[in-house]
Order: structure tokens, then sequence, then C-alpha cells
């Protein structure tokens, strides 16, 4: 049960390259004959098939639940590490901002 492609197609969507793909994979047609229908160039085709089987390769991990997972705690630790960064940046402004602000300890600034 395939989708039918129209003949003449102006922008090759994500839903049409998989179509074109899927048809190719079950025999219905090559990437040359598409390419000659769909005034495509075969490297094109070949390239969306390769990018197609990868994803399909990462979708069949055993274990794609705990790389999600894997990757939300490295997400959180990243975002607590950006936290800690922007209140020390808030600290040496603050520190930097006192400086100018007393830099002898006299609570006046020097114009001198």
């Amino acid at each position: 049960m395939s989708e039918e492609l129209p003949e003449e197609i102006k922008r090759w969507t994500s839903k049409r390259r998989t179509a074109l793909v899927l048809q190719i994979i079950r025999g219905e047609t090559t990437v040359n004959e598409a390419a000659r229908q769909y005034d495509l160039k075969p490297s094109e085709i070949e390239q969306w098939y390769e990018i197609f089987l990868d994803a399909g390769e990462n979708g069949l991990k055993s274990r794609p639940k705990e790389e999600i997972e894997r990757k939300d705690a490295q997400i959180a630790r990243l975002q607590q590490k950006i936290g800690e960064l922007v209140m020390d940046i808030d600290v040496i402004k603050e520190v930097h901002h006192m400086a100018r602000l007393d830099p002898f300890g006299s609570g006046w600034r020097s114009e001198d």
C-alpha cells in the first residue's frame, strides 16, 4: 500500500521523499526510474535513501528510552551549570560595580 506521487512535484517535502524511498524499498520503482520520472539526480535520491535507513536504524535501537533519559539528564546538568555561571557573572558584576563606587574604601568615588 504505497502513496501515489503526483507526476510533477515542485517541492519535495519529507512526506514525499519518504513515499518515494518506500517505493524503492518495496521494489515498486528504482532510483534511476524515479530520477527520470521526477527529474531528480540519482545521487539526491540515494542520499534520501541513506538518510531514511540511518534514521530507521536509530529507531530500532534496543534502548531508545534510556538514551532519551540520558540526554535529558545531560541537558539538566548543562542547564544547572549555565545557572551557576550566570550567578557567578552577577557576583562579578556586583563586585566590579562596588569597586568602581568605592575604590579606596572611603565610600565616595575619587575623581582625582
